[in-house]
């Protein structure tokens, strides 16, 4: 996310993250092109996971594979989209990756409504009677076509698994921070439990739990507790008010409750804002290792 608009070339933004501590590399969702990708690859650093999809191009729906929805009805578009994740579990085997994240998609809702309580909590309007209502009405709004939306996520699931397997690749499902999406707290038991533990995952996002959390809705602790003993990788940024992808330290999210939960084989993946200069993402590393969550030396150490 860091090397968005900053590092043209990726082989520079690898020795960046190297100068800052960190002893491995993400590639983001927005790598538009194999050879970016090939440059990243040249780096000092592995590449230990890539996010879904890779490279980001676009689709026959003249959209970007990445707005491209896995647990979309119209079957077309699905389908679509495993293709492109299919892409990406072969560009990881072929890079050498260990995991490969995926947003499981979304049930179509009003996006002003969804833009609308985030736009009231940061105004500090949460105990208005506007938020309050649409608080109340959300989960119902959602529920209207959730269950066929997330039966289609399990199908696209049942149908990554089998080339993941064969590749010695992990699927992390990631917690996501819009109420819209695929999976919710819930949601993710059913797509764990159903889901081949050996291949498939929970991929946690320090900043999207917070979100929910101070949204209303699921707690960050919550999604940890439920959860934790299937996770795979963690994306680790802070969140100061609205805004996540913070520099770790720089915030106010709860990192004793994080370390706490995060397995000793999980991907550590540190996720800032491009937005951030080198005074700022210099210090991650050390602080993540001084809260317990990076090893100076651990090849779970991961920026992106």
């Amino acid at each position: 996310m860091s090397a968005r608009g900053q590092y043209p070339d990726l082989l520079d933004f690898s020795r960046a993250a190297k100068s800052w501590g960190f002893t491995a590399v993400e590639a983001n969702a927005f790598v538009t092109s194999s050879e970016k990708l090939e440059r990243l690859a040249q780096g000092p650093l592995p590449i230990c996971s890539l996010h879904n999809p890779i490279p980001n191009m676009r689709s026959s729906l003249g959209i970007s594979s990445y707005d491209l929805n896995l647990a979309a009805l119209d079957e077309e578009e699905r389908l679509e989209a495993v293709g492109f994740a299919r892409r990406t579990i072969d560009e990881a085997a072929r890079l050498g990756a260990r995991a490969i994240v995926l947003h499981m998609g979304h049930v179509p809702i009003s996006k002003e409504v969804e833009r609308r309580i985030h736009d009231l909590w940061h105004e500090g309007k949460t105990e208005s009677p506007e938020y309050v209502d649409i608080q109340r009405r959300m989960p119902e709004i959602r529920s209207r076509s959730a269950a066929d939306h997330l039966e289609r996520a399990l199908q696209t699931v049942r149908e990554l698994e089998g080339p993941a397997r064969e590749r010695g690749l992990l699927l992390g499902i990631e917690t996501r921070n819009n109420l819209h999406e695929i999976p919710n707290v819930d949601e993710m038991d059913v797509m764990l439990s159903e889901a081949d533990p050996a291949v498939v995952g929970y991929w946690h996002d320090t900043g999207h739990a917070a979100t929910q959390e101070q949204l209303g809705f699921t707690t960050h602790e919550e999604w940890l507790r439920r959860h934790g003993r299937r996770m795979i990788g963690i994306h680790l940024h802070d969140i100061n008010g609205e805004r996540d992808h913070q520099c770790p330290g720089s915030g106010r999210l709860d990192w004793e409750l994080v370390s706490r939960h995060v397995p000793e084989t999980a991907l550590r993946v540190c996720e800032v804002g491009e937005w951030h200069g080198p005074a700022c993402l210099s210090t991650c590393a050390a602080f993540l290792a001084h809260v317990g969550l990076f090893s100076p030396n651990g090849a779970n150490s991961a920026f992106r």
